[in-house]
């Protein structure tokens, strides 16, 4: 008997052009859904009503399986479920989901607002964001995935943050949405030309995930119908 473990990790983490036609689908669905839903949540409205709203609608478009989470920035549980929390002007609309099609995930978070934001709510998500998408530019053929976690983690620190990233991101494969590489400290594998990647580098609730297929060149993002160069408005 021998452990293939990390030889099938190999095999999966590179994508053909059908897996990603198959993921730009599932991110479709996904963002299609957060357009629909966000920008009709209200002050009141709870945690458990807007899940169930962004479930039913990747389910009518098509997506085989949802399952994520939503939470409001008050909620200091993270990951805990989604319970009668109701929103309030100023909260942040915390989420991560995964909507599957024909087994293959669309995997992004948005960071949404309920009311206008205020000035260093936009500061906070500006840092975020340019942080974000420079360590998407990381992503290229060759490059260590400890070396981009790392390059997240010095920038949030950079900017002056505190507290520890999880991980930058991980790749994405067939029925389930995490799998070899983990972009973390002690990553030991390059990334090769075909790798798609969620990347979600993020502190607290100011959450952004996209995923991008690594190529020759600069990545690509394959979860492009949400803009994310702006909060997006609820309320």
């Amino acid at each position: 008997m021998v452990d293939c473990t990390e030889f099938m990790d190999r095999v999966r983490w590179i994508k053909t052009a059908g897996e990603v036609d198959l993921l730009i689908k599932g991110a479709d669905i996904l963002d299609e859904a957060y357009l629909e839903v966000f920008p009709q949540v209200r002050e009141g409205d709870t945690e458990r009503e807007v899940h169930s709203r962004i479930v039913q609608s990747c389910i009518q478009r098509g997506a085989d399986w949802v399952h994520g989470i939503l939470n409001s920035s008050r909620n200091t549980v993270a990951y805990g479920g989604e319970g009668d929390m109701e929103f309030r002007k100023g909260d942040i609309i915390r989420n991560d989901y995964v909507s599957y099609y024909h087994g293959y995930p669309g995997h992004q978070s948005r960071t949404v607002i309920v009311g206008q934001p205020t000035g260093e709510q936009k500061r906070i998500y500006q840092d975020v964001r340019d942080i974000y998408r420079s360590t998407i530019d990381q992503c290229r053929a060759g490059v260590k995935g400890s070396a981009v976690y790392e390059f997240a983690a010095n920038q949030f620190r950079e900017h002056g943050y505190e507290g520890r990233i999880a991980l930058a991101g991980h790749s994405v494969g067939p029925w389930w949405h995490q799998q070899e590489p983990y972009l973390v400290a002690n990553c030991p594998y390059e990334l090769e030309e075909g790798m798609v990647l969620a990347l979600e580098p993020h502190i607290g609730y100011w959450h952004l995930q996209d995923m991008v297929l690594v190529t020759k060149d600069s990545p690509r993002l394959l979860s492009a119908r949400f803009n994310t160069d702006e909060m997006l408005i609820a309320g």
